[in-house]
């Protein structure tokens, strides 16, 4: 499956959380804004954002908890996939998400310091 790119603001603290085997995981929304060039009149013209969530595993997830905030202007490199689910009254529900490999501050409007994490601080990943 191809990777895809998107690059947009935070539009909410995201929450770490645990899942049933120990392993974290966090979702989070970006909103891209979007512009597109109008000829007729040699301007800019802003286009409605598109909003994507953002699902991350493991050290990833308990990385992006310490350092995303809302606002934050991030790059987020992973593959589109299928979240959906059937609630307790049995609608099922469609949702696909951006499953995260790769989570960055944008240094556009930003300064990042970086903090290095050893291996043997994350928490390993249990077997699955």
């Amino acid at each position: 499956m191809n990777e895809i790119t998107i690059v947009g603001n935070v539009t909410a603290d995201p929450i770490l959380r645990m899942s049933g085997n120990g392993r974290g995981v966090i979702r989070f929304d970006v909103a891209v804004n979007r512009r597109r060039f109008n000829r007729d009149t040699n301007t800019y013209d802003d286009l409605p954002p598109v909003f994507h969530r953002v699902v991350a595993f493991g050290p990833v997830a308990q990385n992006a908890a310490d350092t995303l905030r809302k606002g934050l202007e991030v790059v987020v490199v992973g593959q589109m996939a299928d979240d959906s689910y059937e609630t307790e009254q049995g609608e099922k529900r469609r949702q696909i998400v951006l499953e995260a490999q790769v989570i960055a501050p944008s240094l556009r409007f930003a300064k990042a310091n970086v903090i290095r994490v050893q291996r043997d601080q994350i928490a390993p990943e249990p077997d699955n």
